[in-house]
């Protein structure tokens, strides 16, 4: 065992300080390894195909069965693009009359709370001018549009407060090149006081002398002051008579009749059954009670009938007058009535 022995502190100094610099030295290269970029890891499930094609580029020739198997490529699928469909068509531009809802038939003395369907036909007896509630003084002049069918009578009236006839005029058509007319009237009047509640009505007869149709409008008479004339609601029919269908053949003893009406008052409607010579030989009387938001209200009812022969009748539904008496509004159809 060599010993180093020390004399001095200058030979100690000598033999530290070159001691320290080769210390120095080594923690340096070990920072210098410790730096050095470690290759990246191939994982696992590849290492296989590396071999071999390591083994390939060194000209090694691997048989069949020892070669791994080469993992499939796989692509990312495409996403295909989708072309955005609207999944309703933009809503049409609805018209002021929206078609009625569907509704089940009702069954005798049953009140019907909601509205059938179909659209609401065109009137074929219109007071265009004066319109309702509509203030007149002693002259006016009157227009209506109607489709009053060959050999009929057209009856233009009008009524004071207690029912009493003020003024009436009678035209006849026997056979018309057009279906279509337009009246035109100028109606006079005379009044005991200065304003009382009237109402102008249109009546169209067939050539049995039987009502086919009735249009009224409710006015104010006055004997002096100022003419106010308002327009009229609309061009619809305020009675639509749904069954039975013109010309149909009915028998078994009672009728269906069903439809649509527009009331003006709560006074129940009448329905009568009347044969070619005027004869009533049946009659009914029906609610109608239109929904909340709704005009019209759907009616229907078994009308029994009596007759011993075969008969076209006309089936009549009228609103008969709450402030004034006579008839508001009147539609029928023809048919066919066997025993």
């Amino acid at each position: 065992m060599v010993r180093i022995q020390f004399s001095k502190m200058s030979d100690l100094r000598s033999i530290a300080i070159p001691g320290l610099i080769m210390l120095s030295v080594l923690l340096a290269s070990c920072s210098d390894i410790s730096g050095t970029l470690v290759p990246t890891l191939y994982p696992t499930e590849h290492i296989p195909t590396v071999i071999a094609m390591t083994l390939e580029a060194q000209g090694i020739e691997l048989n069949t069965e020892d070669k791994p198997a080469a993992s499939p490529t796989i692509l990312p699928s495409a996403t295909p693009t989708q072309e955005l469909i609207p999944t309703s068509s933009p809503s049409p531009t609805q018209s002021e009359y929206t078609p009625l809802p569907e509704t089940t038939p009702v069954l005798p003395g049953e009140e019907q709370d909601s509205i059938p369907t179909g659209d609401i036909p065109t009137s074929i007896n219109q007071i265009l001018s004066p319109g309702p509630d509509s203030k007149v003084i002693s002259p006016f002049t009157m227009r209506a549009a109607i489709k009053p069918g060959d050999n009929s009578v057209v009856r233009i009236e009008l009524f004071g407060q207690e029912g009493q006839l003020l003024m009436r005029e009678v035209r006849t058509y026997q056979s018309l090149e057009i279906p279509w007319l337009t009246l035109g009237s100028e109606i006079s009047f005379g009044i005991n006081s200065i304003a009382e509640p009237g109402r102008l009505q249109v009546s169209i007869e067939d050539e049995n002398g039987r009502l086919k149709s009735v249009s009224s409008t409710d006015l104010v008479l006055q004997s002096i002051g100022n003419q106010y004339l308002n327009q009229p609601i609309d061009e619809l029919e305020d009675i639509v008579l749904e069954s039975p269908r013109a010309n149909f053949l009915i028998q078994d003893g009672t009728m269906r009749v069903a439809g649509m009406a527009r009331p003006r008052s709560t006074r129940p409607f009448r329905i009568e059954i009347i044969t070619s010579d005027g004869k009533i030989v049946g009659t009914r009387q029906v609610s109608v009670n239109p929904p909340d938001g709704r005009q019209y209200g759907y009616f229907a009812i078994d009308v029994p009938y009596n007759i011993t022969s075969t008969n076209r009748v006309r089936v009549q539904v009228w609103e008969p007058g709450s402030r004034i008496p006579g008839i508001i509004n009147l539609s029928s159809v023809e048919v066919l009535l066997s025993p």
